[in-house]
């Protein structure tokens, strides 16, 4: 296949180049960061494209070419297997046409793909529950069967089933390029190792987008409080946690009047689920599990500064009036959950609410006031950019070994990228996303400086339960801020977990 490590900026951007003014944005990996060029495909559009005049940026993107050319698959089925964890929408396959723009855009591009190649794609197995669809693949991948073609569903879940050698090097299917704009360059940069790259990250998995980390702003009730101008702190560099704390430390009220603090009822300044809107913390202080140092991969975890970082933290949401976590809570629902900060920001009773990007299209539609969308604040101002992550039920993307048709499964999946770059991204994006659920044009800007932030963390998507992802989530939740001694007891097995994850990566395919 045809790979290119030369940096590339996230070309789904330019959809926003022709009407909003440009800003300073990170990259792909966790040290660099550039302006968002205004026209970042111009190299991969094909020569035959040349205008005298700008094209529009949503035409453009369709010029580029996936070099696919044509092929007849002979009626091929393309059997997927998809899990909708998070309650997302399956944007895999529908039905039909909705008039729903995502659904319709889902439609639109599997039809494109299906009649380009003489192909049918079909869901193989659809369950909202991940867990349930582990057995399945496990059972039909020793037995030998060739039942299923690609596997888009919980990233954390794929990186712990690679691990059991299940999955094909993307480096080894046919027509997969991950030099196109349509696969995000962390999965060369932060996903591959030695070669080796069981799980990639590409346009047809959606929710890699919609599951962006990121902090929403009840704007009305920041104006009540006298609060700056958010957007301008953020864009001066300023935008810190201890910046967030001091906004937000003694905003409470008591709404239901009980004389007793209602975590459920009351309004807070700054509220968080208890899970994983924690561990988006690691990456928003620039402290990953790993890093890549050229081709060498480096353990990264232990940093200096990581014990204060969950001293600060615990102290911020275990200490102060106006800053508050719920791990009890119970969503409309009826059901225990970890959306506390996404109901709460609902309701308006919060000012500041950690959340992911999909929560604005989701859960905020009937919410009355105006809010914008920030990125998750920095460690401190000295801290060069701005960083985030995608929420762990986030959909990758994996080849079974047992595949027959590898040629024909490299084809449809690069088409399917392709196509929805082309098609699903912006539907999603630009329209069902930025026109419809956000209210003002420089939070539009800021979601494209969170999206261009997501890193993709070989530590965390091969944690398989055993690693350092989400332990800072547990010490917060528990308000243990004593991370030397709680580290000190695990240090062992986790070293043990990535030391063995390594060797996976160093020896794939010699027992075979």
């Amino acid at each position: 296949m045809k790979s290119n490590n030369n940096r590339r900026v996230f070309a789904w951007l330019l959809t926003l180049c022709a009407a909003l003014p440009v800003l300073a944005s990170c990259g792909g990996d966790a040290t660099a960061q550039a302006p968002i060029d205004t026209n970042p495909i111009a190299d991969t559009v094909t020569e035959t494209a040349a205008e005298t005049e700008p094209l529009d940026p949503l035409e453009a993107r369709k010029l580029v070419d996936d070099e696919l050319g044509e092929k007849d698959l002979g009626g091929y089925e393309f059997r997927v297997m998809v899990s909708e964890a998070g309650g997302r929408t399956n944007t895999v396959w529908v039905d039909g046409l909705t008039g729903d723009v995502v659904n319709d855009a889902v439609f639109e591009r599997n039809a494109a793909v299906e009649e380009r190649f003489n192909c049918k794609i079909v869901l193989a197995a659809d369950y909202q529950n991940y867990s349930k669809l582990s057995p399945l693949l496990t059972k039909a991948v020793k037995a030998g069967d060739d039942v299923y073609d690609l596997l888009s569903f919980h990233v954390v879940e794929l990186g712990k089933l690679a691990l059991s050698n299940y999955f094909y090097n993307w480096y080894d299917v046919p027509n997969i390029d991950f030099s196109k704009p349509w696969w995000s360059d962390s999965t060369v940069e932060d996903l591959t190792y030695n070669g080796i790259c069981p799980v990639a990250v590409g346009d047809m998995a959606l929710s890699a987008l919609s599951a962006a980390y990121c902090v929403f702003y009840n704007k009305k009730l920041g104006e009540d409080y006298d609060f700056p101008d958010l957007y301008a702190v953020v864009e001066n560099g300023e935008w810190t946690i201890d910046r967030a704390v001091e906004l937000t430390k003694g905003i409470y009220q008591d709404l239901n009047g009980s004389g007793t603090v209602d975590t459920q009822e009351d309004l807070f300044g700054y509220v968080s689920d208890s899970y994983s809107n924690f561990a988006a913390y690691l990456w928003s202080f620039d402290n990953p599990v790993f890093r890549k140092n050229g081709d060498i991969l480096e353990y990264s975890y232990k940093t200096e500064k990581i014990a204060d970082m969950v001293s600060k933290l615990c102290e911020i949401f275990s200490q102060y009036d106006g800053i508050k976590h719920d791990k009890k809570h119970v969503n409309p629902e009826g059901r225990g959950s970890n959306d506390y900060g996404r109901d709460q920001f609902a309701k308006g009773h919060a000012v500041l609410a950690n959340g992911y990007i999909s929560q604005s299209l989701t859960h905020f539609r009937e919410l009355q006031d105006e809010y914008g969308i920030l990125p998750y604040p920095k460690w401190d101002e000295a801290q060069e950019n701005y960083y985030t992550m995608s929420d762990g039920n986030h959909e990758a993307l994996a080849v079974p070994k047992t595949v027959q048709n590898i040629e024909a499964v490299g084809t449809i999946t690069e088409a399917m990228c392709a196509e929805s770059y082309k098609i699903l991204v912006p539907a999603y994006y630009d329209v069902a996303l930025k026109v419809k659920s956000t209210r003002d044009e420089q939070s539009i800007a800021m979601l494209d400086r969170i999206v261009n932030a997501r890193v993709f963390d070989f530590g965390f998507v091969y944690n398989a339960g055993n690693g350092a992802a989400f332990l800072i989530q547990d010490l917060i939740n528990n308000n243990n801020d004593n991370f030397e001694s709680t580290y000190a007891k695990k240090e062992k097995s986790i070293t043990k977990h990535y030391n063995k994850v390594i060797e996976f990566f160093e020896t794939y395919g010699e027992n075979e």
